[in-house]
């Protein structure tokens, strides 16, 4: 796990890596008045791996990596803090979860005052008519994506639980709750990537394995910060107990999950994996789940840990590219490194 700390802490810093052509490419566009991406400092990626840091951090706070986490951390949140902390999307807000771990590590201000900026950046965000948060309302077409509830709903319910702040959580809570009346199929229990309110239409392949694996997080990390007994947390447990029963119907005998769940002779995703591993992990120490799933989880994590070469991870599914837009391209990205970091973390017998 040490070369996976090590892969974590050098892929944060560095990642993506651009050439110089990019950044000429980009600035002949905004001369030519052409629309450019901005450069996302906090991007949901890198959110993954600080999130696996910090929970590694957290776990392991006696180690002797754990000073190079701290300083890994500090270096990467300070090269945005100092830029003005400039959020563009709502994926930036998974960056916020090590965020606050980050303030409660070394009790600077800076960092509860960046939280504050991200949640602030949530609450006034535009919403469809039920409440939930378009993926990208320039766009204009209302799409509520499964990605967007384990990316913004787990930094929500912390920044509540943590800074009492309970429109954030109720606003996790009203993400989950229209995905689960939106976004699902009656018929599987399994869902869509995503859905559009005002048509009623659900878009993307059903089961697809990162979809699941967005939400399970998103509705689990929403959990560990709830309080138990208020409405909210029992009607999401309740349906995120269902929920796992379905997912691990498809888990395969080594452990794993195929890209899309219910197409079991196609390919592993270690990513979609990861993720849905993570989150029954995250459950079964909260004791939202009980013993009973606690073989399938170590079986899939054994796999996992044995497919580690020099900090890496391979086999997971690319960057979707949209709805039913899922390049069958595999290799080892930072959304595999990060969720099997934190699940390492979470469940190694050191912690």
């Amino acid at each position: 796990m040490l070369e996976m700390v090590k892969e974590a802490e050098h892929e944060l810093l560095h990642y993506p890596e651009r050439s110089a052509g990019y950044y000429i490419r980009r600035r002949l566009k905004m001369i030519m008045g052409r629309g450019a991406e901005p450069v996302d400092k906090i991007n949901w990626p890198n959110g993954l791996l600080a999130k696996g840091l910090a929970d590694y951090y957290m776990t392991h706070k006696s180690s002797e990596e754990a000073r190079g986490i701290r300083e890994t951390l500090q270096t990467w949140y300070d090269g945005w803090i100092k830029g003005g902390h400039k959020m563009y999307y709502l994926d930036d807000a998974l960056s916020g979860m090590a965020l606050i771990d980050l303030h409660e590590i070394t009790g600077e201000e800076k960092y509860k005052q960046a939280a504050d900026e991200i949640a602030r950046f949530l609450a006034y965000h535009i919403t469809d008519k039920a409440g939930s948060l378009p993926y990208r309302p320039g766009q204009k077409n209302g799409y509520v994506f499964a990605d967007s509830i384990g990316m913004i709903c787990p930094f929500l319910s912390k920044y509540g639980s943590t800074y009492g702040d309970a429109k954030s959580i109720h606003l996790a809570a009203t993400q989950i709750q229209n995905f689960i009346d939106f976004g699902m199929d009656a018929k599987s229990g399994l869902p869509y990537h995503g859905y559009q309110f005002d048509s009623g239409v659900k878009y993307g392949i059903i089961g697809w394995g990162r979809a699941v694996g967005w939400l399970m997080m998103g509705m689990s990390e929403s959990l560990a910060f709830m309080e138990e007994g208020n409405p909210d947390y029992e009607f999401i447990k309740q349906i995120y107990r269902r929920l796992v029963d379905k997912v691990e119907s498809y888990q395969l005998e080594n452990g794993l999950y195929c890209w899309q769940l219910v197409a079991r002779e196609g390919p592993v995703d270690t990513s979609a994996t990861a993720m849905i591993l993570y989150s029954i992990a995250q459950s079964l120490n909260m004791k939202v789940l009980i013993g009973i799933h606690k073989s399938r989880m170590l079986r899939g994590r054994e796999a996992l840990l044995g497919m580690v070469k020099e900090g890496k991870i391979e086999n997971a599914l690319a960057e979707c590219q949209g709805f039913s837009m899922y390049p069958q391209v595999y290799g080892a990205y930072p959304w595999v490194l990060g969720p099997a970091l934190s699940l390492f973390s979470i469940t190694s017998e050191g912690k």
